[in-house]
Protein backbone atom coordinates (compact mmCIF):
# COMPACT_ATOMS: atom_id res chain seq x y z
CA UNK A 1 0.00 0.00 0.00
CA UNK A 2 1.70 3.85 -0.93
CA UNK A 3 0.34 6.85 0.69
CA UNK A 4 1.29 10.39 -0.54
CA UNK A 5 2.34 12.87 2.13
CA UNK A 6 2.46 16.27 1.99
CA UNK A 7 5.29 18.23 3.61
CA UNK A 8 6.04 21.97 4.29
CA UNK A 9 8.69 23.36 4.70
CA UNK A 10 7.86 26.83 6.21
CA UNK A 11 11.37 28.26 6.76
CA UNK A 12 11.83 28.54 2.97
CA UNK A 13 8.57 28.45 1.83
CA UNK A 14 8.06 25.03 -0.14
CA UNK A 15 5.37 22.14 -0.63
CA UNK A 16 6.68 18.83 -1.54
CA UNK A 17 4.97 15.63 -1.83
CA UNK A 18 6.54 12.30 -1.03
CA UNK A 19 5.18 8.56 -2.24
CA UNK A 20 6.04 6.32 1.16
CA UNK A 21 5.16 2.59 1.14
CA UNK A 22 3.59 0.44 4.44
CA UNK A 23 6.47 -1.74 5.96
CA UNK A 24 5.65 -4.73 7.79
CA UNK A 25 3.17 -6.95 8.34
CA UNK A 26 2.64 -6.98 12.38
CA UNK A 27 3.67 -3.92 12.97
CA UNK A 28 3.15 -1.53 10.09
CA UNK A 29 4.91 1.91 9.36
CA UNK A 30 5.60 3.73 6.30
CA UNK A 31 9.04 4.19 4.87
CA UNK A 32 9.96 6.55 1.91
CA UNK A 33 12.25 3.88 0.95
CA UNK A 34 10.29 2.44 -1.81
CA UNK A 35 10.82 -1.85 -2.99
CA UNK A 36 11.31 -1.11 -6.43
CA UNK A 37 14.22 -1.80 -8.84
CA UNK A 38 16.34 0.71 -9.56
CA UNK A 39 14.88 3.44 -7.72
CA UNK A 40 16.39 4.73 -4.44
CA UNK A 41 16.18 7.58 -2.35
CA UNK A 42 12.60 9.61 -1.39
CA UNK A 43 10.32 9.58 -4.84
CA UNK A 44 7.76 12.41 -4.92
CA UNK A 45 6.75 15.89 -6.85
CA UNK A 46 6.59 19.59 -6.63
CA UNK A 47 2.58 19.34 -6.94
CA UNK A 48 0.46 16.58 -6.52
CA UNK A 49 -0.53 15.96 -9.86
CA UNK A 50 3.06 15.30 -10.18
CA UNK A 51 3.72 12.36 -6.94
CA UNK A 52 0.26 11.17 -8.08
CA UNK A 53 1.68 10.56 -12.10
CA UNK A 54 4.68 9.03 -10.10
CA UNK A 55 3.12 6.61 -8.16
CA UNK A 56 0.99 5.59 -11.53
CA UNK A 57 4.12 4.90 -13.22
CA UNK A 58 5.38 2.75 -9.87
CA UNK A 59 2.17 0.57 -9.83
CA UNK A 60 2.35 -0.17 -13.04
CA UNK A 61 5.80 -1.27 -13.09
CA UNK A 62 7.15 0.28 -15.93
CA UNK A 63 9.22 2.94 -14.18
CA UNK A 64 12.64 2.13 -16.36
CA UNK A 65 13.03 1.75 -19.90
CA UNK A 66 16.00 0.27 -21.57
CA UNK A 67 16.42 1.70 -25.17
CA UNK A 68 19.51 0.53 -27.46
CA UNK A 69 21.55 3.91 -29.04
CA UNK A 70 24.55 2.11 -30.92
CA UNK A 71 25.18 -1.26 -32.03
CA UNK A 72 28.50 -1.80 -32.69
CA UNK A 73 30.15 -4.71 -34.84
CA UNK A 74 32.07 -7.72 -32.37
CA UNK A 75 35.34 -7.42 -33.25
CA UNK A 76 37.29 -9.35 -35.44
CA UNK A 77 34.11 -9.31 -38.28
Amino acid sequence: MYRIVREENKLRGTVQYFIEQEKGWFSKTWSRELDVNGVYGPIGGQTLDGAKAKLAIIKAGNHIVKDVVIELPRLGE
